[in-house]
C-alpha cells in the first residue's frame, strides 16, 4: 500500500472520530488528533488551550494584541493594562498555525497515521502518499447524532451544526484562502446520513489500499 497518511476532515455530528478509530483498526495506523495541539503548544511554550484558540475566530482583544505584537510602537495609552511586549513575547494566531503545520508535517513524515482535523488535508496537499477524506452529512442527520450524544433538543443541536460549520469555513478562509467543503480539496467524500461508522471505515481503508 502506497498510502502512508490518511487525513480525515469531518463536520460535527458525522461520527468522524468513530470512523477514524475504525479505520485505524483496519490499517494499523495510529490516530492523531489532540496530540497535534499538545505538540504545537510544547513547541511554542504555551498552553494547549492557547493554540486551540488559534483555530477559532480571534476575539476583538486577540486582534488588538496581535496588532500590538506586529507594531510595538503603536500607541497603547488607550488600552488598560497593556501586556508588556518586551518582557512577554506574544505569538499571533498565524504563528500558532505555523506551529501546528510543522507538527502535522513531522507526523506525516513518520507515516502510518490518521490525522483528524487541523486542516491536514490542505497542509499535506502536495504529498502523493496521503489520502484526504471528508466525512459529511446533512444538517438534520447530524443534529440527530448531536441530540443523542449531548442530550440536547433539536433546536440546540441545529444551532451547534450551524455555528461549527461557520467557524470552520471562516477558519479556512482566514488561513488558507480555500473552501473547507470544496470537493477538489479531497480524494474521497463520504456522506454518513445512511452509512454507519464501520461501513465508512471499510470504504476509506479499501481506498487507501488501492493507491
Amino acid at each position: 500500500m502506497n498510502t502512508r497518511v490518511i487525513t480525515i476532515a469531518r463536520q460535527v455530528g458525522t461520527a468522524g472520530e468513530e470512523i477514524a478509530t475504525a479505520v485505524a483498526a483496519r490499517t494499523g495506523f495510529r490516530v492523531i488528533d489532540y496530540q497535534v495541539i499538545q505538540a504545537a503548544a510544547q513547541e511554542a511554550g504555551v498552553s494547549p488551550e492557547t493554540v486551540s484558540e488559534a483555530e477559532h475566530t480571534p476575539s476583538l482583544m486577540t486582534r488588538i494584541l496581535e496588532s500590538l505584537a506586529r507594531n510595538p510602537s503603536m500607541p497603547v495609552a488607550a488600552w488598560a493594562d497593556p501586556i508588556p511586549l518586551t518582557t512577554s513575547p506574544l505569538f499571533t494566531s498565524a504563528d500558532y498555525r505555523r506551529f501546528v503545520e510543522d507538527v502535522i508535517k513531522d507526523v506525516a513524515d513518520r507515516g502510518e497515521c490518521i490525522i483528524v482535523g487541523h486542516a491536514a488535508q490542505v497542509i499535506l496537499k502536495a504529498r502523493f502518499d496521503t489520502l484526504r477524506v471528508l466525512v459529511t452529512g446533512s444538517p438534520q442527520f447530524r443534529a440527530r447524532r448531536i441530540m443523542g450524544g449531548m442530550g440536547v433538543d433539536e433546536k440546540t443541536a441545529l444551532k451547534t451544526v450551524e455555528r461549527t460549520d461557520h467557524e470552520r469555513l471562516d477558519y479556512f478562509r482566514r488561513f488558507y484562502d480555500t473552501g473547507w467543503l470544496s470537493p477538489w480539496v479531497y480524494d474521497l467524500c463520504i456522506n454518513t446520513d445512511h452509512v454507519n461508522s464501520e461501513q465508512a471505515a471499510e470504504v476509506i481503508a479499501h481506498s487507501a489500499s488501492l493507491r
